[in-house]
């Protein structure tokens, strides 16, 4: 917005009663910076977190079983060592009874028909998909601080136009009761006032209660649940972006959305399995290389010895049902992935429309600010001139502008972090992207 008049009187930081915070001040050492800034506390994004922590152990799961596939068709290497004594028959050339012996054994299977091909894209395919996930949860760590951030900035503008509001209704009861007493009201008319009077003192009470608890969710965000920050930065916003049409949009998420690629990997790993399991129960072909010592030397043992094995199974009772498990895996994640391209067009559809509709309220709030500016300054100067004023709920006023104008900005600051998320664009800072338009 180029025309912002009352945000010229709102303060960039807006101050927490540090009086409720003195409990968490006093118990922790090495605290947040005071004042918090949204900059700051999306760099702590990457820090460890259970969402994060729990992703990155999916990831490391899926390389070990990819290592463990490959490593499949490596060597097996074995020595036996056996200690045996026997009745030697009578043509044997040696009478000694000890027929001990130890054998060195290697084994490498050297080709499966498709089958350990098929199992490595498999384990490849799957651990993509797991990083694509926890670039997803980076993203959502990213929009969930974002949004807890803004809320905290909400919650402390909203108990200040409640207090104003409160004041106001105490002041106007407060005056209704001299009033009352010079017989100028009646009691149900004062009591009209101190029922709205209260009424606000509730709503008082419960915007004061929302900063402690919206401080909590944030500082919950950072994983730092102990440290409650007392004062935040008001961030700059890049609000004024141009957005493209819906259709390229739309392309450009289902080319680059993490979860979606996600789901195609999962798919792709699916169809190994299916070819995996195709192949499970056929032939294969091993290579085997011995060495071997006997303490009984006889015509038919050999220090060395080589082979070529083939194996070829002829029958499995399980092949049939575990073909069909892999083939309903393939066709649930194929389910999914269809699923989440509809689901995924729908979203950047809502979320560009939304995004329309706030760039206009941002229009709405230009001029509604324009016309508290001008009522203030009028009241202002009939207060001045001892003229009968409504200055105090013009300044009451002023402050349910402030809110308003914060949660169309932060609504719409909002909207487009989750358009970029969508598309693949890993969230940051939204100062950078003013920095760009400077």
């Amino acid at each position: 917005m180029k025309h912002k008049p009352m945000l010229k009187r709102l303060l960039p930081l807006v101050m927490f009663p540090v009086a409720l915070l003195a409990p968490a001040l006093a118990a922790e050492e090495a605290r947040l910076p005071e004042p918090l800034t949204l900059e700051y506390a999306l760099s702590l994004a990457d820090e460890s977190h259970p969402a994060l922590t729990l992703q990155q152990a999916r990831v490391d799961e899926r390389r070990a079983m990819r290592d463990l596939t490959e490593a499949e068709g490596g060597w097996n290497v074995g020595l036996t060592g056996s200690l045996r004594a026997v009745h030697p028959s009578h043509r044997a050339v040696e009478g000694t009874n000890n027929d001990s012996s130890l054998r060195l054994k290697m084994r490498k299977r050297l080709y499966d028909f498709g089958h350990s091909e098929a199992a490595q894209q498999a384990s490849a395919a799957a651990l993509e998909g797991s990083e694509w996930s926890y670039l997803e949860a980076r993203q959502q760590r990213r929009l969930s601080i974002m949004r807890d951030y803004f809320d905290v900035l909400l919650a402390d503008l909203q108990y200040i136009r409640d207090n104003e509001a409160m004041t106001m209704g105490y002041l106007h009861w407060d005056k209704a009761r001299q009033r009352q007493e010079q017989g100028q009201l009646s009691d149900i008319e004062v009591l009209e006032l101190e029922s709205l009077f209260q009424q606000r003192r509730t709503e008082w009470q419960r915007s004061r209660n929302q900063q402690r608890a919206s401080r909590l969710k944030l500082a919950i965000s950072l994983n730092r649940p102990e440290q409650l920050s007392g004062t935040l930065a008001a961030p700059p916003l890049a609000l004024e972006r141009g957005l493209p049409e819906v259709a390229p949009l739309t392309e450009e998420a289902l080319n680059n959305n993490p979860r979606l690629r996600t789901l195609r990997r999962q798919v792709e790993a699916a169809q190994a399995e299916v070819r995996a399991a195709r192949s499970y129960y056929g032939p294969t072909i091993h290579g085997e290389v011995e060495a071997a010592a006997y303490n009984r030397v006889t015509s038919t043992r050999d220090p060395l010895a080589a082979a070529l094995v083939i194996e070829v199974p002829l029958f499995s009772s399980g092949y049939d049902a575990a073909l069909a498990k892999q083939i309903a895996r393939l066709q649930q994640q194929q389910a999914l992935l269809a699923s989440g391209e509809l689901e995924l067009r729908q979203a950047v559809l809502d979320l560009w429309l939304e995004i329309q509709v706030l760039r206009d309220k941002q229009k709405e709030m230009a001029a509604l600010g324009a016309y508290r500016d001008l009522y203030i300054d009028r009241s202002r100067a009939l207060y001045e001139l001892e003229v009968k004023s409504d200055l105090g709920d013009a300044q009451a006023q002023i402050s349910d502008y402030q809110l308003q104008q914060a949660m169309a900005d932060y609504e719409l600051a909002m909207a487009w972090a989750n358009l970029d998320a969508l598309r693949g664009t890993l969230i940051e800072h939204e100062a950078r992207a003013v920095e760009e338009q400077q």
